[in-house]
């Protein structure tokens, strides 16, 4: 029998196949449509375990498909989709749990009204799961941490068609693994998080001109380090699409106090010459969330990210040489430290906790660029991403093995392995940063 006839026993009702408007939607991520054998879209946490305990049996890959922007298009093998689990609760101690398809929109939209937020995505359509499991840059990163620093709980189904309640004193080796190690390791039906609060914010923009981009990016390395946790930022460098986007640096800004602090912890970078925009006032955490574009652009991005340990004067250079070059170039720098860097390295499987920023960069070609362009752009940004120590996964658009390697250290891969071993023996949650068991 197909994995469709066996899972259409096992679970009927909730397996679909080509055809199917459950299968479509399950195919179809930010990054393409797939073509699996099977697209199951459980109601409840037994029909996952018994989809998954079916699939892995038959040694088929599992894909888990929570918001769809960090999975990749998959062909074979089942996709659980979980986009009925979008529950989302809060209690009075601030602790909200929250379904495994459940997006962060919808998480800050439910704690607005309570004044609370945990830290999360840029976005509003990028799913809970991919971006909890895999740490968690948001807003709130310097007050709070990465969102798994504040998990205190996750409900997992293993490739055994187990369900484990995971936290600190309940299977905390495995509840380390997932802080971090992606979806290598079952399927996230649930989480429990702890909000802060998160009302009381300013923010907003600050434009500048294209005229003296190493003087912004000093100021702002230098108002980070002096700024308090509660003070948040992202810098980027956005290069000119034509006379109606000349391009230039673009602060975005949050901070938990009045307007009048913010343009004090501001004034360096707002006492610059090339500033052409302020925008500064009141703002609800839920509006500092963007929409994601629809889907994958019709061009290329070329490079990556990388954490940085010390935004030096010789960083700054690379950043500033890098996007100055011909080829037009986007660069995102997000302000780290604070609660971030407050957790031990060995505490997550997020170990790159002494990072003053997280470093994005990208040259933008045409789609139908030449290997020898692909490789020039690649080279380029590879210079500035060398003041890096660390990739993070959920923004790395490459997969394999040299990509996992350069995500954790040797020792916290093969703790990661480890784990893997214990828990999913035959790899079948191996479309992601596949971490492999230990032999």
């Amino acid at each position: 029998m197909s994995l469709l006839s066996d899972l259409s026993e096992r679970v009927p009702g909730r397996a679909h196949g080509p055809g199917a408007s459950e299968y479509d939607a399950g195919r179809t991520v930010f990054a393409g449509v797939g073509e699996p054998d099977a697209v199951v879209r459980p109601h409840t946490v037994e029909e996952v375990a018994a989809a998954v305990g079916l699939a892995a049996a038959a040694g088929m890959p599992i894909a888990v498909r929570s918001g769809g922007h960090g999975l990749l298009p998959v062909d074979g093998g089942l996709v659980v989709d979980l986009a009925e689990f979008t529950a989302i609760e809060v209690d009075a101690t601030g602790l909200v749990t929250v379904g495994g398809g459940a997006h962060w929109g919808d998480v800050a939209a439910v704690l607005g009204p309570h004044g609370l937020g945990v830290s999360s995505g840029d976005t509003r359509d990028v799913g809970v799961g991919g971006l909890a499991l895999g740490g968690g840059v948001g807003w709130l990163v310097r007050e709070q941490g990465l969102a798994i620093d504040a998990l205190r709980e996750v409900e997992l189904v293993t490739a055994a068609g187990e369900v484990l309640t995971l936290s600190e004193t309940s299977h905390p080796e495995l509840f380390w693994a997932v802080r971090g190690g992606g979806g290598n390791f079952g399927v996230a039906t649930r989480f429990v998080f702890q909000a802060i609060p998160a009302d009381g914010l300013v923010g907003g923009l600050v434009r500048f001109d294209r005229s003296d981009v190493p003087a912004v990016l000093r100021a702002w390395r230098d108002v980070m380090r002096a700024g308090p946790d509660e003070l948040n930022s992202s810098l980027m460098l956005l290069p000119p699409f034509g006379p109606e986007m000349p391009g230039g640096p673009q602060l975005g800004v949050a901070l938990k106090g009045d307007e009048s602090r913010l343009h004090e912890l501001l004034a360096p970078l707002l006492a610059l010459p090339s500033v052409v925009e302020v925008s500064l006032a009141p703002v609800a955490y839920s509006e500092l969330l963007e929409d994601a574009p629809p889907g994958r652009p019709p061009f290329l991005f070329v490079g990556g990210n990388g954490f940085v340990p010390d935004l030096s004067d010789a960083a700054l250079d690379a950043v500033a040489a890098v996007y100055a070059r011909e080829v037009p170039t986007m660069v995102l720098l997000r302000a780290l430290g604070g609660a971030f860097s407050r957790v031990a390295p060995d505490a997550t499987a997020i170990p790159h906790r002494d990072a003053e920023a997280l470093l994005i960069v990208n040259g933008v070609l045409a789609a139908d660029a030449s290997p020898e362009q692909l490789a020039a752009v690649k080279a380029g940004s590879d210079a500035a991403l060398a003041f890096t120590s660390g990739t993070y996964g959920n923004f790395s658009a490459e997969y394999g093995p040299e990509v996992t390697a350069s995500m954790y250290p040797p020792a916290t891969l093969e703790r990661l392995r480890r784990v893997k071993r214990q828990v999913d023996p035959g790899n079948v949650f191996r479309r992601n940063h596949n971490i492999a068991p230990a032999d």
